[in-house]
């Protein structure tokens, strides 16, 4: 997996969460933080914080809601778990329209039916 940012730029962000989901901080104040573009949905920072995780196996965790949305330092088992949750309702959600999308194709184009496979997540 190819390394897109410079050491300095992850241990700045690092240095910019806070721990615990009480402490979240909302992505566009994270970017403006570390120079990253505050437009849109910081796509930039949420490649940098991937790849915290994946690569440097930091414990990044994401809040949604009205309350306290943002980044934050995974602390305790329940918020790992709690944001494992909820990859896992967007994981789903996301192979539900997947299929359905597959599905429609295959009906409405009977003699183009797509080569992609059902998903089944377990």
């Amino acid at each position: 997996m190819p390394t897109n940012f410079t050491q300095a730029q992850r241990q700045i962000m690092l240095q910019t969460l806070q721990v615990g989901r009480q402490n979240a901080i909302r992505a566009k104040d994270i970017a403006r933080l570390i120079n990253f573009p505050t437009g849109g949905n910081q796509e930039k920072l949420r490649q940098l914080i991937k790849e915290c995780i994946e690569q440097d196996g930091d414990l990044i965790g994401a809040a949604t809601g009205s309350v306290n949305p943002g980044f934050f330092i995974i602390d305790t088992i329940n918020e790992l778990e709690a944001y494992l949750d909820s990859l896992e309702r967007r994981t789903r959600s996301d192979n539900e329209r997947r299929t359905a999308l597959i599905n429609n194709w295959n009906v409405t184009h009977n003699n183009q039916n797509t080569n992609k496979q059902i998903l089944t997540i377990i």
